[in-house]
């Protein structure tokens, strides 16, 4: 995340400076994380200086099973909704248009596994508003170095073609009216304007998210992660070399070329008086599967995550009531992110509301609620008994939205509504006008 004041105009040189800030600070980061995510982690770069010693390179890879729990905790498709009590029609036509339940999930998990996540509006070919992520390693943001800290520019950076040799960049600058294009020789080089262009928003037409520091969901825990992965790797190293131990032959008058036999014929013919045994290692399993495990649960305890395949946590469970209480440190983190996605969602929606709802003006999205529902087990008895005991109470609308299973509260309502109008139709016997019939009557005696 760069500032800048809002009166300091972003120049060519000022991009400059801050692009390459940008590729030698931030860069790295973003890239470390993403590898540690995919399993590329530090135990890769494992080696020995005796290359006929085994090395083993083993990933228990922890980063992406927390991350995986999280995202799916907080943002599993239709377990975020929008509502509100104006006609918002128009916004969620094109929230769905762009599928927003699998963006808002590739959104969050974006943010989890890099620290940050961002996402660029436009309009298509069919005029309608799009938004599409945008790889954290490929863009950043500046915001106004004041209080407000509103989002000032965006800048995006992409090769112009990977399938040559020209190794040209284009980079793009959004700002509240336009944006900038130039183009980099190189990852760092020299920029040069092409053009500029106006845009259809009233705002930079970007929106970011960002966990605490900029910081993985998973970075209090790689130095755990590398510890795993070296005791790991090392005891099938250990396990290796017993297999493969060294040979201790006396009084028997062996070559090279001997031994190598005796390997590759797993049999040896030996003087009675000779004598043939291995040197291992004594090692302790138990030792090794104690410190493991503690690295283990240390793993699972700092990142607030619990271990969802230990028998200490489905063990005994019986009611969601009961897993919402082991989830308790989760829930603590969780709701944190949430606040910093609510936050990014509401700035998607008031982008929006800006070019589809130009006629209902601003309050149109500052109405609309975003409900982040957790992906655990209900008691869906329980949650249907407080419904009914809570009817005429509250509105029918508040009260579905209490139901798991609703994924659309305004589409079940309309639902619930043309139910009503064709039983009525269906159970309407023998019921007419009497002025209607009085008219029919009137006019066959003429």
């Amino acid at each position: 995340m760069f500032y800048l004041n809002k009166d300091i105009e972003l120049s060519t040189e000022l991009l400059y400076k801050m692009i390459n800030r940008f590729r030698l600070e931030v860069e790295p980061r973003l890239r470390k994380s993403k590898n540690y995510y995919d399993g590329v982690q530090a135990i890769f770069n494992k080696s020995y200086v005796d290359e006929s010693k085994p090395c083993n390179k083993t990933v228990t890879n922890y980063c992406k099973n927390i991350t995986d729990s999280y995202c799916g905790y907080l943002a599993t498709p239709s377990y975020i909704s929008y509502s509100s009590r104006e006609d918002i029609t128009d916004v969620m036509d094109i929230l769905k248009y762009n599928d927003y339940q699998a963006e808002d999930a590739d959104f969050l998990l974006d943010a989890l596994v890099y620290g940050v996540a961002a996402e660029l509006m436009y309009i298509d070919n069919a005029g309608k508003v799009r938004f599409r992520l945008i790889n954290p390693t490929q863009c950043f943001g500046v915001y106004d170095d004041s209080l407000s800290s509103d989002l000032l520019y965006f800048v995006r950076m992409y090769e112009v073609n990977e399938w040559d040799n020209t190794d040209t960049w284009n980079v793009d600058v959004y700002s509240d009216y336009s944006i900038k294009h130039y183009k980099m020789s190189g990852q760092m080089g020299a920029l040069t304007f092409v053009s500029e262009e106006a845009h259809y928003f009233s705002q930079c037409p970007a929106n970011l998210f960002y966990l605490a520091d900029e910081k993985s969901i998973f970075d209090c825990i790689i130095n755990l992660q590398d510890a795993h992965n070296e005791l790991l790797s090392s005891e099938i190293d250990d396990f290796a070399a017993f297999c493969d131990a060294y040979l201790i032959l006396k009084g028997v008058d062996a070559d090279a070329e001997d031994i190598a036999a005796m390997r590759a014929n797993r049999a040896a013919s030996i003087p009675s008086d000779a004598e043939m045994s291995y040197l291992t290692k004594n090692t302790s399993d138990t030792q090794v599967e104690n410190i493991l495990k503690r690295i283990h649960d240390s793993i699972y305890r700092i990142a607030a995550c619990p271990d969802f395949s230990s028998e200490s946590f489905v063990g005994g469970v019986s009611s969601g009531v009961a897993i919402r209480y082991r989830l308790t440190g989760m829930e603590t983190r969780a709701g944190k992110i949430e606040a910093a996605m609510k936050k990014a969602l509401q700035r998607r929606v008031e982008i929006i509301a800006g070019i589809a709802s130009l006629k209902l003006g601003e309050e149109v999205f500052r109405d609309i609620n975003i409900e982040f529902k957790r992906n655990i087990p209900t008691d869906n008895t329980e949650i249907i008994n407080l419904v009914n005991n809570l009817k005429g109470t509250i509105s029918d609308k508040t009260l579905l939205s209490l139901l798991p299973f609703v994924d659309d509260v305004e589409d079940e309502l309309l639902a619930v509504q043309e139910q009503k109008q064709a039983n009525m139709a269906l159970y309407a016997f023998g019921t007419s006008n009497p002025v209607e019939d009085e008219e029919d009557n009137t006019e066959e005696v003429a």
